[in-house]
């Protein structure tokens, strides 16, 4: 099998410059892990996941999620300052780069190898000019499974 075979496709993407806060309500609102981030000419940038609020910037993405519940925590104060920080910081600046993508050919085995090896859990599928015409997640590679189980 290939990973034209079990991606999934289109693709959610962003250009350069996207604030966080825009990404994470697409995500919310797509109900996906990852957006893909896009340069002017279409190519894959990078690839931002929802444990890339914390990392670099210290938003949690349960300030989008959930901010009620982390409202109570914090304090109104403290979730105002998070999303006023979400909207000043761009995409750009927590998002993960080079991108571990593979080519619509590549074989499944590969695209579990690249998964395991760096611990992640989204590789695009993106063409030759490197422009993302599909994702594989784990989940996606789970779901192939459910038919032998």
């Amino acid at each position: 099998m290939k990973a034209k075979d079990a991606m999934t496709s289109p693709v959610v993407g962003v250009p350069l410059g996207t604030s966080l806060e825009e990404v994470a309500r697409l995500m919310l609102e797509k109900r996906i892990g990852s957006v893909l981030v896009l340069d002017e000419e279409g190519r894959l940038a990078g690839i931002v996941t929802e444990s890339d609020f914390l990392k670099e910037r210290g938003i949690p993405f349960s300030t989008f999620r959930a901010p009620v519940l982390l409202g109570r925590f914090l304090g109104r104060e403290g979730l105002d300052h998070l999303l006023e920080e979400a909207k000043r910081t761009k995409v750009e600046e927590i998002m993960s780069a080079p991108v571990h993508a593979v080519g619509p050919e590549a074989p499944l085995s590969q695209v579990l190898e690249i998964m395991l090896e760096y611990d992640i859990n989204h590789v695009p599928v993106v063409d030759a000019e490197g422009r993302p015409v599909g994702i594989i997640t784990r989940f996606d590679l789970l779901r192939l499974l459910r038919p032998h189980l």
